[in-house]
């Protein structure tokens, strides 16, 4: 079988640290023939002659650099790139494995097509080289027909990680959450986690609010005056952006909302608040499973639908009366399916591992493979 590896927003470290190993894999395995579409470095995605170097041992593999016309028709908009699909065709895969911010391109592929997503689903941490593979991307609480059977045996047999999640979730800082960011103990809190908005995170673009300052304004004219914004952020923006537009925008609402930063809670600042806030507002954070987890409201801005158990309310408006909790025994059974049936290995699978998560199918020894290594090294719950 053909498999393309199509890597329009790949970062020289998922490169070296996620797809290689994967090629590893499936060069030795030697029923595939193996094509992989990437870029040279732009804007943080695509990857060095270093990179390509440290995989010169992957002889077997068919590289397509695009290296021609704008760089950021690649990234944003496939199709435009002069030849592109009529490549695609040409090779014909049976699958494309995808690292794409967009659709459209990949809609057009022949055969299965899935999206190389991470792998981790807070409060659990996954070690860092599991990835997911979606059929689309955001399509947050989703899940496939026996899915949630599959999922409530799985979550059966993981009890005590579950409770240990529960556990850690019930820890309180000494004074007080609302003492602990310095929140009003009287207003209903929206938790507001921001995105990470480097110009390597090309994901951000199909957002329903790309820049953190719009969703901000949005947020003080949509919601009720009473409503205070507890305001979280990608600890990568605070390292690699620049934040003082958001900053000034939250100091001259003081009456209104508040930066909640800390590093020396138990959960963080958005695991803490994700889990005791009246809302957790979502567009692409993955914070949603972590407020699914806990049983808080969601409130849901973004351009992907979420699962219907979910219960999500798309108006911020809604904050704080006109709001529903997600279906505890359904967020059960989707952690069950998404750590026991759906979690692969990057580093350590097989070909037919692969196509089985491909199919969306599941069998036996997959479930009993992700049990045996997720008791023996149980997943901690997210920081």
């Amino acid at each position: 079988m053909r498999i393309l590896f199509y890597l329009p927003v790949v970062t020289p470290w998922w490169f070296a640290s996620i797809i290689v190993p994967m090629l590893r894999t499936l060069q030795a395995d030697r029923r595939a023939e193996l094509h992989v579409m990437i870029a040279p470095l732009w804007h943080g995605t695509g990857i060095t002659a270093e990179n390509l170097g440290a995989a010169a041992d992957l002889t077997e593999v068919q590289w397509h650099i695009i290296d021609e016309g704008d760089p950021a028709d690649f990234r944003r908009d496939a199709a435009r790139v002069p030849g592109l699909l009529d490549l695609v065709h040409a090779i014909a895969p049976d699958l494309t494995l995808c690292r794409s911010a967009e659709q459209a391109t990949p809609s057009q592929f022949p055969g299965a097509v899935r999206y190389i997503m991470e792998g981790a689903a807070a409060p659990f941490e996954a070690d860092i080289r599991w990835i997911v593979l979606e059929e689309t991307l955001f399509a947050y609480g989703a899940m496939p027909a026996g899915g949630a059977e599959i999922g409530a045996r799985v979550a059966d047999a993981l009890t005590p990680l579950f409770a240990r999640a529960r556990q850690r979730l019930a820890v309180e800082p000494v004074q007080g959450w609302r003492d602990a960011f310095r929140l009003p103990g009287d207003r209903p809190i929206l938790c507001v986690p921001l995105q990470y908005e480097h110009e390597e995170d090309l994901f951000i673009e199909h957002s329903a609010f790309p820049r953190a300052v719009d969703l901000i304004t949005h947020l003080l004219r949509a919601t009720d005056p009473s409503v205070f914004l507890a305001i979280t952020d990608h600890p990568l923006n605070r390292r690699h952006v620049d934040r003082s537009a958001v900053d000034a925008l939250i100091a001259a609402h003081p009456d209104r909302a508040r930066l909640c930063l800390t590093d020396d809670l138990p959960l963080g600042a958005t695991g803490l608040l994700a889990t005791r806030a009246d809302a957790v507002l979502v567009d692409q954070s993955k914070c949603w499973s972590i407020a699914a987890f806990g049983g808080t409201p969601i409130v849901h801005v973004g351009n992907f639908p979420l699962a219907a158990w979910l219960s999500a309310a798309t108006d911020p408006a809604a904050v704080p009366r006109h709001l529903m909790r997600p279906d505890t025994e359904m967020a059960r059974r989707w952690f069950g399916w998404h750590l026991g049936a759906r979690l692969l290995d990057s580093a350590a699978f097989t070909l037919d591992d692969l196509l089985t998560r491909v199919a969306g199918a599941w069998d036996e020894s997959t479930i009993t493979a992700n049990l045996d290594r997720l008791i023996a090294q149980p997943l901690k719950a997210a920081a």
